[in-house]
């Protein structure tokens, strides 16, 4: 099952050979002249990146798959559709979840309607039926069938196998993923999320 693990960041650092072969023997190396053009590249939102592991423009994007469920996969529709990977046995994943009702009727109020759903990656059904015996107000929604299934599913949508939940997908109306979340969201998150959905 998936244990929480502390997620790392890789950075990776070129190193450029030296230039020049002393003495002098070739040509000048040619001298840039200020009216040169460097192509600009695309502003990136620095929020944004920072919030989402992995995030897409709608034309690079991964189309939305699932794994096989215990029951049926969410619904996405024709507007926005917020994921949430959740299991009875992470805190993380139970505190957030009337946050992020809130948001969804917040985000409708604002005219931005998203439907939250939820996707347990629990070991097996009897854990999660039970859990939902004794908490009335636990997520609804299907389960990941097979555990083993878990992990190269995620690593699939681009992230690392040490992903550790609660994950949110943010889907767009096209069915494609633009931002993966792995951690828990909190309150300051709401305007970051908001400008997820607010994207064309």
């Amino acid at each position: 099952r998936l244990t929480p693990t502390i997620v790392g960041c890789l950075s990776l650092a070129l190193v450029l050979p030296g230039c020049g072969g002393g003495g002098g023997d070739g040509p000048p190396a040619p001298t840039r002249s200020r009216v040169d053009a460097v192509a600009a590249e695309p502003a990136r939102d620095k929020k944004l990146d920072a919030f989402c592991e992995v995030r897409s423009p709608a034309a690079d994007a991964r189309t939305l798959t699932w794994p096989e469920m215990d029951g049926q996969p969410p619904a996405t529709g024709d507007g926005w559709t917020w994921v949430s990977l959740w299991a009875t046995w992470c805190g993380p994943c139970i505190e957030e979840v009337p946050l992020m009702r809130g948001w969804e009727e917040k985000l409708a109020g604002e005219g931005l309607p998203v439907a939250v759903q939820h996707v347990s990656v629990d070991a097996s059904a009897d854990d999660l039926s039970a859990y939902r015996a004794k908490h009335s107000d636990a997520p609804t929604g299907p389960r990941v069938a097979d555990q083993a299934a878990v992990t190269p599913w995620l690593t699939g949508l681009g992230l690392d196998e040490g992903a550790a939940i609660p994950i949110h997908l943010f889907v767009d109306p096209q069915q494609k993923i633009r931002c993966i979340r792995v951690g828990a969201v909190s309150a300051p998150d709401y305007p970051t999320v908001k400008k997820i959905v607010e994207q064309p």
